[in-house]
């Protein structure tokens, strides 16, 4: 580890991420690609797998300045003041490094997590009080935070631009295999993908599903906490695909008319950072939302409350698809959240603090 320290010391920061995510995760999420775009913007960043493989390289180069690492916590130990990255789940690692300096992100509302509120939300205070420099990912949670940080910073999620962009020239000449009888169908395909979980709002999809037989609703993506229920697999013109990798999402993207984020209304969701909907943008497709606060501060998103109106609104998307302006509009939204955006923001700060 020294040796690498010394071979990349004119590297702008080095950055530890302790064990959360691992990076081979079927959800590709923000702490992977906030370490990818780190690196690609000239961070030194170690990322920690949850379950070393110590029969591995115990520091793998996944890509320029950014290493996998089969090592246990302790390794990191004798580094002075280090920078580590923590979340809510993993903030006990902080406990394993000597007087280091907290990138805290606040990714989620607090009670999204499992264990005792109470409990939860002291330790997330003294974290908010504590780090280094803290990160929100959504108004609601920038303006909590602010009343004990107002140093915090608002640095939403992201997208990989070039990644989903792919999506735009259309359906491939040879598209996923389980895609093809979807495709044969003829009808346009709303597509979502992502987790699905407690706030995924089954009931509105199954219903547009009924009322809409001349269109194809397709959902990819883990069933996370096991809330899917039975029914929702009996519609014929409603197709569940499993989990993808992320390498495939956009192949599958492409396939989508109109994207939707679908998602029951609570304070939860108000505060969720819409990833997918970066991504969906990226690829060229219009958004379908239900009416979270997040979620309609981008410019393109459209907002639908209830199946009546989520009905309408995937029409006027299907509309909007072939529409240069608006097509315009949400490739300008996409081109100005990229992850290495976000990543300059958090080194920016870093920089400032000194």
């Amino acid at each position: 580890m020294d040796a690498l320290c010394a071979a990349h010391r004119h590297t702008r920061q080095t950055i530890i991420f302790p064990p959360g995510l691992d990076w081979d995760e079927h959800l590709f999420q923000r702490p992977q690609q906030l370490a990818r775009a780190l690196a690609g913007e000239g961070a030194l960043i170690f990322y920690m797998r949850p379950t070393p493989d110590f029969s591995q390289n115990p520091f793998f180069e996944i890509s320029s300045n950014l290493y996998l690492c089969n090592v246990p916590v302790e390794t990191f130990a004798l580094l002075e003041s280090p920078l580590i990255y923590l979340l809510t789940w993993n903030r006990t690692y902080a406990a394993a490094f000597d007087t280091p300096r907290i990138i805290y992100d606040y990714v989620d509302d607090i009670r999204v997590f499992d264990g005792n509120y109470r409990q939860l939300l002291q330790e997330h205070e003294r974290l908010l009080q504590e780090a280094h420099l803290v990160l929100t990912t959504a108004k609601p949670l920038y303006r909590a935070a602010a009343k004990l940080r107002p140093d915090a910073l608002l640095c939403p999620n992201g997208v990989d631009y070039a990644h989903f962009a792919a999506a735009r020239e259309g359906v491939p000449a040879a598209p996923p295999a389980d895609m093809e009888p979807i495709l044969k169908r003829g009808n346009p395909i709303v597509g979502y993908y992502g987790a699905l979980a407690e706030w995924f709002d089954y009931d509105l999809v199954m219903e547009l599903a009924r009322r809409r037989p001349d269109i194809s609703f397709l959902i990819i993506g883990p069933d996370y906490d096991g809330t899917m229920p039975p029914s929702f697999l009996t519609l014929p013109n409603l197709d569940w695909l499993g989990i993808k990798p992320y390498a495939h999402l956009p192949a599958y993207l492409a396939c989508f008319d109109v994207a939707m984020i679908p998602f029951q209304l609570n304070e939860i969701t108000h505060a969720t950072s819409p990833l997918k909907l970066f991504e969906y943008m990226a690829g060229g497709k219009p958004v379908v939302v239900t009416p979270m606060q997040e979620s309609m501060r981008y410019d393109g998103v459209l907002v639908a409350d209830g199946p009546d109106a989520f009905s309408r609104r995937i029409d006027d998307a299907l509309q909007l698809r072939h529409d240069s302006v608006y097509l315009q509009r949400i490739d300008h939204t996409a081109r100005t959240s990229t992850w290495a955006a976000r990543a300059e923001q958090i080194l920016s700060a870093l920089d400032e603090i000194g």
